[in-house]
C-alpha cells in the first residue's frame, strides 16, 4: 500500500511537472508563430495532452480485448467528458479562488472567447455518439459514420483556426531555451516532446497505481473505467488548465478542456465504431445524459462570454445525481 501511495504522488509531480513545461510551450507557440490561444488551446493542446486517453483505450482493446478489455476502452471514452464537466471545472473554480486571494486574478469569473461556441456545439451535437457502437451492427454503416466523424473534426480545426482568438502578446521564454541555451524552435521542439512525455509516464504511472489501488478496495471494472481511470488520465488537460487559470488565460484553459472533449465526440467514437461492439450500459447511457446536460447549461455561459460560479454547481450537482441514480440502480 506504500509504495502504491509513492507511486500516485510520484505520478501526479512528474505530470505537474510536464504542465508546467507544456504550457510554456503553448504560450511561446502561440505567442511566436502569431496563433491565436483559442486555436491552441481546443486544437493543439488536446491532440498532446490526449495521448494518454489514446493508450489506454488501445491498449485496453487491442491487448487485452474481452469484455473487460471493452469495459475499460468504452469507460476511458466516456468517462473523461463525465469526468471533466463534473469534477474538473468545480476544481478549475476553486483554482480561480486561489489565484484571487493570492493576487494573480483580478476577478473570480472565467472571461472566455466567444469562439469557444463552436467546440461546445460539436460536443452537444455529436457526444451521443460514443453509444453508436453498441446499437450499430452493418460495418459499412459504421465505417460511414466513421468516416463521417473524422471529417466533422477536420472542419472543426479550419473553423478554429479561421476564429484562432487572441494571440499571446506576452509569453515567458522557454524553459529549456533559458536552462541549456538552446536556438528558439530547437527548445520548442525538445520542451514539447519532453513535457508530452512527462505527461504521458505520470498519467501512466497514476492509472497503474491506482488501479492497483481499486483492486485493494475492491472496485468493479465498470465502476472502475468510467470514475477512477479517466480521473487519471485527465490530468494532462487538468494541470494545463489550472496553470493557465493561474495565469489569467481563462479562455485557453476552458478551451483545454472543452477541445478534449470535441475529440471524444469525433475521433474516439470513430475508432470505437472500426473497432469493437461493445455492449452499452446503464452507467454508460446515464454518463452520457449527464453530459449532455452540463455541455448545453455551460453553452449558455459561453455564449455570454462569462463562466460564472453556476457551472461548477451544475457539474457538482451531475455528479450527485449520477452517484445517486446508480446507488438506486
Amino acid at each position: 500500500m506504500l509504495l502504491i501511495m509513492i507511486n500516485i504522488a510520484l505520478g501526479f509531480l512528474t505530470v505537474l511537472v510536464g504542465g508546467w513545461l507544456f504550457t510554456n510551450s503553448m504560450e511561446y507557440l502561440s505567442h511566436r508563430y502569431r496563433i491565436g490561444g483559442s486555436f491552441v488551446g481546443a486544437v493543439i493542446s488536446p491532440i498532446l495532452t490526449s495521448f494518454p486517453e489514446l493508450i489506454v483505450f488501445l491498449v485496453a482493446l487491442l491487448l487485452y480485448g474481452g469484455v473487460s478489455g471493452e469495459d475499460v476502452a468504452v469507460g476511458t471514452v466516456i468517462g473523461e467528458p463525465f469526468v471533466v464537466s463534473t469534477v474538473i471545472y468545480p476544481l478549475i473554480f476553486l483554482i480561480a479562488l486561489i489565484g484571487f486571494y493570492r493576487g494573480s486574478r483580478d476577478d473570480l469569473v472565467l472571461e472566455v472567447g466567444r469562439e469557444l461556441v463552436i467546440p461546445f456545439i460539436i460536443v452537444i451535437a455529436l457526444f451521443p455518439t460514443v453509444l453508436l457502437p453498441a446499437v450499430i451492427r452493418s460495418f459499412i454503416v459504421r465505417y460511414l459514420i466513421a468516416s463521417l466523424l473524422i471529417i466533422i473534426y477536420l472542419l472543426y480545426v479550419h473553423a478554429m483556426r479561421k476564429r484562432g482568438g487572441l494571440i499571446v502578446e506576452e509569453a515567458e521564454k522557454l524553459y529549456l531555451a533559458k536552462v541549456l541555451g538552446l536556438g528558439d524552435v530547437i527548445a520548442l521542439i525538445m520542451q514539447l516532446i519532453v513535457s508530452v512525455s512527462l505527461l504521458y509516464l505520470g498519467s501512466k504511472l497514476l492509472v497503474s497505481s491506482i488501479i492497483d489501488l481499486s483492486r485493494i478496495v475492491m472496485l468493479d471494472v465498470m465502476g472502475l473505467s468510467i470514475i477512477i481511470i479517466p480521473t487519471a488520465t485527465v490530468l494532462p488537460e487538468s494541470v494545463t488548465a489550472v496553470i493557465w487559470v493561474l495565469r489569467g488565460r481563462d479562455t485557453m484553459a476552458v478551451a483545454a478542456l472543452i477541445g478534449e472533449k470535441v475529440l471524444y465526440s469525433t475521433i474516439y467514437p470513430a475508432l470505437a465504431l472500426l473497432l469493437t461492439r461493445w455492449v452499452l450500459t446503464y452507467e454508460a447511457v446515464l454518463s452520457v445524459i449527464i453530459v449532455e446536460a452540463v455541455s448545453l447549461a455551460m453553452l449558455y455561459h459561453v455564449v455570454r462570454g462569462r463562466l460564472t460560479w453556476g457551472v461548477p454547481l451544475i457539474g457538482l450537482l451531475g455528479y450527485v445525481i449520477y452517484v445517486l441514480l446508480l446507488t438506486i440502480h
